[in-house]
């Protein structure tokens, strides 16, 4: 397991370092962009004296190395048209983004599988055509239209929740199941649809000719079969889930790592720009170095292939 986790994150590093360079180059020709006039000279680091050793001129790959070094040994970002520290300000608005996400991928886990599994079991009544009809609902509304149809009802009708803030808990719940909607529909589905092939099987027949309490082999062997192509689909919407944390930060006003960088956009700060896209593609690389480890320890064939060996006897 070592090992493939090791695997993940030296791939995940050459990920991101190409997904950098690829945003970095964007901007630095873009009309107007001051990271072309990026200094190359740091403060006599290493980098500094290696560039002189090799006599390096200001370019496209020297301004890249000098940026990234930066970030690696200093979490230093350039903004040319601010004056105070970017690097505070990302960490800042990095935590409540990450707070954001990760609650959007408890409630994507918690009530995605718990309503697939009750669908499931209850397939074919009201229960499930309410809530595969619901799932199709959250799937089909962008997340834009569902965060204005939220504030509508729970804020200026019910006023249950407030609609902007982020100070109290409850200022997360809006924007929590606006970002989770899509892939929690997704979640729904598959999850519905797995559990029921896997008790359509025969195992699940002969257990349940042996006694076997239905709760037993619905949780314990179904739903534990059904999990591996679930964690597979959450896996797969790591992105899609991140860029609605965009709209959520926006709407409701949360100061996160996408209201900011909507914010850099519209002034063309090509340097926050590039400061939030680097915290981003770290963060979709986590998550999916994480779901990676989860799928490979539900799968026992994926476990057994990643650890170099096999079951074949």
């Amino acid at each position: 397991m070592f090992k493939f986790i090791r695997n993940r994150i030296l791939g995940a590093i050459g990920v991101l370092f190409a997904a950098v360079f690829a945003v970095f180059t964007i901007l630095t020709y873009l009309p107007g962009s001051r990271l072309r006039y990026l200094p190359i000279q740091g403060e006599n680091d290493l980098l500094d004296r290696y560039f002189a050793l090799i006599k390096a001129s200001p370019n496209l790959l020297t301004r890249y190395l000098r940026y990234m070094y930066n970030i690696i040994t200093r979490f230093h970002f350039t903004s040319n048209f601010r004056h105070h520290d970017l690097s505070a300000e990302i960490l800042t608005r990095t935590r409540l983004t990450l707070l954001l996400t990760v609650l959007g991928f408890v409630f994507i886990v918690v009530f995605g599988i718990i309503l697939g599994v009750i669908a499931a079991h209850k397939r074919g009544t009201w229960i499930d055509r309410l809530i595969s009809g619901a799932s199709m609902f959250l799937a089909s509304i962008p997340p834009f239209c569902l965060a204005i149809y939220l504030a509508l009802i729970f804020c200026l009708g019910l006023k249950l929740l407030p609609v902007f803030g982020y100070a109290k808990p409850v200022n997360f719940i809006l924007p929590t199941v606006t970002v989770s909607a899509a892939a929690l529909a997704n979640v729904i589905q598959i999850c519905r649809f797995q559990v029921i092939e896997e008790l359509n099987k025969p195992y699940v027949r002969n257990l349940q000719s042996r006694g076997q309490r239905e709760s037993v082999i619905l949780f314990r062997h179904a739903l534990k079969n059904a999990l591996i192509p679930t964690v597979s689909v959450i896996r797969e919407m790591t992105a899609t889930i991140f860029m609605s944390t965009f709209i959520a930060e926006w709407f409701y006003a949360i100061p996160g790592i996408g209201y900011y960088m909507i914010k850099a956009i519209n002034s063309r700060d090509y340097g926050v720009i590039l400061a939030c896209t680097v915290v981003i593609a770290i963060f979709i690389i986590i998550f999916n170095i994480i779901s990676d480890v989860v799928y490979c320890l539900l799968d026992p064939k994926m476990r057994s292939k990643e650890m170099g060996y096999s079951q074949d006897v």
